[in-house]
């Protein structure tokens, strides 16, 4: 009986607990000295169809190394979040888990890096309680953005920061990404000037000769990144308190957009001045998006000579392929040719970059799967079938 007993509570324990399936090593003790990433759509690790075995069978045939996984928003999470429970997209359902276990080692047991992409839009709180949203000049408030308040020192920031260790305590991947973390028209609430004055000891936004707010003042920029900084510094140093210390090993990165016209200044008008950003974090992934502005590969291969030359450590780089096309609204969505990304791809690894990223997963039909296998030298396995 009490065999019996001890054996009903360990398994209810196992059901109650499922992040204790997850695989140990979503961090592999070693990691590739070039990583070749795809990154998964929320809604695809959320739905609860999702093949991971052909998933696993793509990425192998790929050469990728590597996977992150969107563990979605502070509002709406992957899996049971002990703290706010209410926000799981399936209460009871582990879905980074069942991800991981299925991704966690590529072909020949090799170690695959698995990473969680945490997105910072938080529209459901803004729609509860309006006050936390970013507001322009006009007055209009943002429907997914915070405030720099809101980020800084309110209740959102801090949110975000509580979810970022969790998720390091949890799964212990081998990066966690903030994804959709910028400022730039929405942060002209009266109690971001509150904290604009408060941060930079200035009397009122800068003003141009007509005495109209100039929202592309340099020191704008400056102050947004500042921001941004203070708060991956955090995220940065709640990771370093997780698992007794073994957090110090997780990488904190953050998702910056590009100045095309200025590649090596950022794009400080979003809070991404990518010198102030890598005093906080410990990687930017660069956005090499080019099928929404009609950018091409040889515009990628000088956004990282441009870095290079202005003396970045290039290490601390990855550089995101996105493969949308046209308009965000599209109705079926858009996506660049499979030509054009492997173009992109190989233009990406330029300049000393070592670690480079295809996003999103749901964009990757079989000829772009082909022309990834293609660039990244894939296995000898044959190609699999979804």
């Amino acid at each position: 009986m009490v065999v019996a007993l001890g054996a009903a509570v360990a398994a209810a324990v196992l059901v109650a607990r499922p992040w204790q399936d997850v695989p140990p090593i979503l961090r592999p003790a070693e990691p590739p000295p070039a990583e070749r990433s795809v990154s998964v759509d929320f809604g695809i690790v959320t739905d609860p169809s999702t093949n991971w075995s052909a998933v696993d069978r793509r990425l192998d045939a790929a050469g990728a190394n590597g996977v992150d996984l969107n563990a979605g928003r502070v509002e709406f999470t992957a899996f049971d979040w002990p703290a706010h429970p209410e926000v799981a997209a399936e209460p009871g359902t582990d879905h980074l888990a069942r991800a991981a276990r299925a991704l966690h080692e590529s072909a020949g047991d090799a170690p695959r890096q698995i990473g969680l992409i945490v997105d910072a839009y938080v529209p459901a709180w803004i729609t509860e309680d309006p006050s936390v949203a970013g507001v322009a000049v006009d007055g209009t408030r943002a429907e997914y953005q915070a405030s720099a308040s809101a980020l800084a020192h309110g209740e959102v920031g801090d949110r975000l920061v509580e979810y970022v260790a969790a998720l390091g305590e949890r799964y212990d991947p081998s990066r966690i990404a903030v994804t959709e973390l910028f400022l730039n028209r929405y942060s002209f609430g009266d109690d971001d000037l509150e904290l604009y004055r408060e941060m930079t000891g200035a009397d009122d936004w800068p003003r141009d000769a007509d005495g109209e707010i100039d929202e592309d003042a340099p020191e704008l920029g400056a102050w947004r990144s500042e921001v941004l900084a203070g708060l991956l510094a955090r995220m940065r140093a709640a990771l370093d308190e997780v698992r007794d210390g073994e957090g110090t090993q997780i990488e904190l990165a953050a998702d910056v957009r590009v100045d095309w016209d200025d590649p090596a200044a950022g794009a400080p008008s979003s809070g991404h001045d990518y010198e102030i950003l890598l005093g906080a974090a410990d990687r930017l992934v660069v956005w090499a998006y080019v099928g929404p502005r009609d950018r091409t590969p040889a515009d990628v291969e000088r956004l990282t000579a441009s870095l290079a030359e202005a003396g970045f450590d290039m290490r601390r780089f990855t550089v995101s392929v996105g493969l949308w096309a046209g308009s965000a609204d599209a109705d079926p969505p858009q996506a660049i040719s499979p030509a054009l990304m492997a173009e992109t791809i190989e233009a990406s690894t330029t300049h000393g970059v070592e670690d480079v990223n295809v996003t999103p997963l749901s964009h990757l039909s079989a000829g772009r799967w082909a022309a990834l296998r293609s660039v990244w030298g894939a296995s000898t396995a044959p190609t699999p079938t979804p």
